[in-house]
């Protein structure tokens, strides 16, 4: 059997064992007068793993912790008779808070933030056992308890068990507890054990006697708990108070017994003050768990914030409001010849050309009114020893907490190099990388520097039929390489004076130069029937493909663009007419 099988069928077999016992605990120990359990915690075991495995991997634990409460209920509860409704009903209960929260909240069960702390209270201690404290207590009812009593019971007992419970349980078998153990120093599992034998030591003082109405001070440790540990410290705070005040209570002692002598309203009124310490702590960590973050992730961002401008060759400036230098990277020192010490205090246009001031003054205002949009720049900069430069600046506003803009940040490079290489960069953006065809610009520009000196020209543009199809099919790979054949073959068809483009995508387009129609209709339909009869191999596959084309002429004062629209929608003529055939422009 494979080692992932073994341990799937192990923690399944541990996890119905578990609800086992916890159910047979629970029942033996919490039910009184016959009815419903005080507390029910089998149902948190079993919703700690939903929340945390996939659903297609539901039905094993399901059915194995089903089986468990059958077992359990059959021994300890209401009996055989029942137990199979009741195994039915705890089942739906945990499937049924389970599935709210992966529906309202996925990541709820990491209990870190308010909004995952409220949706987890919703889903697993109102909705999913008020829902099922119906068939509980029909079930009760069977047995000749009353109905009414019996649901507040189920309710309240499966509420407070799930809240207690499921926590702890979630944490321990996600292993975030193992996780902590293992990382945690010595001093701080010594502080953590000794904040717990505290708890543990002020819920004895507090259950064990009658004499005094001492509930008030278990949340003392429970919240130094929570502040000290986190998310685990308040989970096993409220779990270790609800054991410990339901052992004492249901024995007769503690300060619910001021009460009176009716155990139901003491239990009662215990669910109450367990459910008020659950609300009340649960949500402080959750609090605490989210500021945790928060600090963490600004303690990231400055720390990258500092080392990106300490090893940047970038210059980084912040600036207040008005433009005067807050900080300056030490890069400056490279790129501009200034002390960033000496500029604290400046005002960043100082260091513009005189003649682009006006510009990055109108972009430092956009930035600041738009603090989403970063706003990017070139212009002079003038350099400590008198020299012109060239840089780029990306520039961005900053708002406070408040939505108020609170300055701006630019990042500033040198772009001298770009500009002295801009004319070489136009020649190679004038051609397609993939097929070494122009590209849309570069046929552009050539079609207006032909002129029309040449006599009557034509313009075709082709398209590649069911393009998309071929890369679903085979891969872009492969779509690649029928472009590439496409540029091969049309180059062996056009005469010498003619030249082929790249437009985008499957687009071809084609200047026909000194070509009478007919003539242009030859060479177009030529290149149409090879392409038809060309088979590309790629990984062993045969590919063929059709072209479709619409041919224009382009008229002595015509532009470019209104010639290719006119080809585009011959093309489209052709498409619609079925494909793999050339038509003429209106």
């Amino acid at each position: 059997m494979e080692p992932r099988i073994s341990r799937r069928i192990a923690r399944i077999a541990g996890l119905a064992f578990g609800y086992f016992l916890l159910a047979s605990a629970t029942i033996a120990t919490t039910r009184f007068g016959n009815g419903v359990a005080f507390v029910w915690i089998a149902n948190a075991w079993l919703l700690a793993e939903l929340s945390l495995t996939s659903r297609r991997h539901w039905p094993a634990p399901i059915a194995a912790c089903g089986l468990a409460s059958t077992i359990a209920t059959s021994l300890f509860g209401f009996g055989f008779d029942y137990a199979l409704p009741l195994a039915f009903i705890n089942m739906s209960e945990a499937i049924v808070g389970a599935l709210i929260l992966r529906y309202l909240r996925p990541s709820a069960t990491r209990f870190d933030s308010l909004d995952a702390m409220f949706v987890f209270i919703l889903a697993a201690g109102l909705a999913a056992p008020a829902i099922t404290a119906f068939g509980g207590a029909f079930v009760a009812e069977l047995t000749g308890k009353p109905f009414w009593p019996n649901w507040l019971r189920w309710f309240a007992g499966h509420g407070l068990g799930a809240l207690a419970f499921t926590p702890v349980f979630t944490l321990l078998l996600r292993g975030d507890v193992s996780y902590w153990r293992q990382n945690a120093s010595r001093a701080r599992i010594i502080e953590a054990i000794a904040i717990f034998c505290g708890l543990l030591a002020v819920a004895f003082l507090v259950f064990a006697q009658d004499q005094l109405p001492l509930l008030f001070l278990p949340f003392l440790p429970m919240t130094i708990a929570t502040f000290r540990l986190g998310r685990f410290g308040a989970a096993l705070s409220v779990t270790i108070l609800t054991v410990v005040g339901g052992y004492f209570t249901l024995a007769g002692t503690g300060p619910v017994a001021l009460m009176g002598d009716d155990l139901g309203s003491r239990l009662q009124f215990l669910q109450f003050y367990l459910a008020i310490a659950v609300l009340t702590i649960l949500p402080v960590a959750a609090d605490l768990a989210r500021r945790k973050q928060i600090h963490e992730a600004l303690s990231d961002s400055e720390a990258r914030y500092r080392l990106l401008t300490a090893n940047s060759s970038d210059i980084v400036m912040n600036l207040d409001v008005g433009g005067r230098i807050r900080f300056v990277s030490p890069s400056i020192r490279a790129l501009g010849g200034y002390d960033p010490d000496a500029l604290t205090g400046t005002d960043a246009l100082d260091l513009v050309h005189p003649e682009d001031r006006s510009r990055v003054r109108d972009a430092h205002l956009q930035a600041l009114r738009t603090s989403d949009t970063p706003f990017i720049i070139d212009y002079r900069a003038c350099r400590s020893d008198g020299v012109e430069t060239w840089m780029e600046s990306h520039t961005q506003g900053v708002r406070d907490e408040d939505g108020r803009a609170s300055g701006i940040v630019s990042v500033v490079r040198d772009v001298s190099h770009r500009k002295a290489r801009e004319a070489v960069l136009t020649s190679e953006a004038h051609t397609d990388p993939l097929t070494g065809l122009l590209n849309r610009r570069g046929f552009a520009a050539y079609i207006e520097n032909s002129g029309s000196e040449t006599g009557d020209r034509r313009l075709a543009v082709f398209d590649i039929d069911r393009f998309k199809q071929v890369n679903d099919t085979y891969g872009h790979a492969a779509g690649d390489e029928v472009l590439r054949t496409f540029a091969r073959v049309a180059k062996t068809v056009v005469r010498e004076n003619d030249r082929v483009a790249r437009l985008g995508g499957e687009e071809f387009a084609i200047l026909l130069t000194g070509s009478t129609l007919d003539q242009a209709m030859k060479i177009c339909e030529r290149l149409r029937r090879s392409i038809e009869k060309e088979v590309t191999k790629v990984a062993g596959k045969s590919i063929s493909v059709t072209v479709s084309g619409g041919i224009a002429r382009i008229a002595a004062d015509g532009d470019v663009h209104s010639t290719l629209v006119a080809a585009d929608a011959a093309l489209y003529e052709a498409k619609k007419a079925g494909r793999n055939q050339l038509a003429l422009a209106a």
